[in-house]
Order: C-alpha cells, then structure tokens, then sequence
C-alpha cells in the first residue's frame, strides 16, 4: 500500500469513526436530557449527574467533530487576496496558510495532551471520573486535525489536486 493510498484510508476511516461518535453521543445526549425531564416531571427534582455528563459528552461532540471541518476543508476563507496574487503567490499562500493552522493546532493538541496529564489527579464533582474527561476530546480532536493537515500539506507541496468536498448548503 502506498502513502497517497494509507493517507486515503486514514481520512476514510477516521472521518466515519467520527460520525459514529458524534451519532452516539448525540443520541445519548437526547436520552439522558429526555430521562432529565421525565424524571423532573414525575419526582420533582432532577438528576444531578445529567448537566455534568450534557458537558462531557457536548465537548466531546463538538471537539471531535470540528476535524470533520479539516477534512473536508471548510475553513472560514477570505479568497480576495489570494485571487489577486499571481499563481505563485497564490500557492505560497496556500502553503503558508496551511503551515500556520498546522502549527497552531499541533500547538492546542500539545497543550491540550498536558491538561489531560494534569487534570488526571482530579476528579468530577458529580460523577467522580478523572477530570481528564473534559480534555481528552480537544487532544484527540487536534491531534486527528494535525495528521489530517500534514495529509494534505504533503499532497499541496508535490501538486496532488485534492478534489474539494464542499457541503452542499455552502455551494
């Protein structure tokens, strides 16, 4: 298996292990919100472990499926400078561009890696798990968007066109 052919796999595969999550957590938020309001409505008090549970679970949907905008390249773009630039302006700022959001995200996965390690001693208030819950979506979520733009930074510096995957609300 080649590299282009392992890069393509890995974006396949990860990208479909996100949606499951983000599925599962979805519905699992649905559920335990549901419970909430059912329980309120028959004993008249809530669950005290649902609001620290919505948390976990709504960082871990948002920061783990903020790669899906790195996969498909649906960054927030402002093109009216690039398309004044001659082509060689244009690809030196595509790849500085990468390089700058490649680096800060190797910096948050990098920072994100040390809260998980220093919030290891603590634990939730409510349900007693390793506080490290609350971080260890943004490490794994930045970490898949720092192999992700390394994918695609290797594919722009030897001039592999990358078909754009654009959604279709946005196009």
């Amino acid at each position: 298996m080649n590299l282009r052919a392992a890069a393509l796999t890995y974006l396949r595969w990860s990208r479909a292990a996100v949606l499951a999550v983000a599925v599962l957590v979805l519905a699992t938020m649905v559920a335990i919100n549901s419970a909430e309001i059912l329980h309120r409505v028959t004993v008249t008090r809530g669950l005290n472990w649902v609001q620290e549970l919505s948390v976990i679970l709504a960082m871990t949907l948002y920061f783990l499926t903020y790669t899906l905008i790195a996969k498909d390249r649906e960054y927030i773009r402002i093109e009216l400078v690039s398309t004044l630039l001659p082509a060689r302006g244009q690809r030196v700022l595509a790849v500085s561009v990468r390089l700058m959001v490649l680096a800060f995200h190797l910096m948050l996965a990098w920072y994100a890696v040390r809260a998980v390690q220093f919030n290891a001693a603590f634990e939730t208030p409510v349900l007693s798990w390793p506080e490290y819950v609350f971080y260890l979506p943004l490490a794994l979520g930045c970490a898949d968007i720092v192999v992700t733009e390394a994918i695609y930074l290797a594919w722009q510096l030897r001039g592999v066109e990358v078909e754009e995957h654009r959604a279709s609300i946005l196009t």
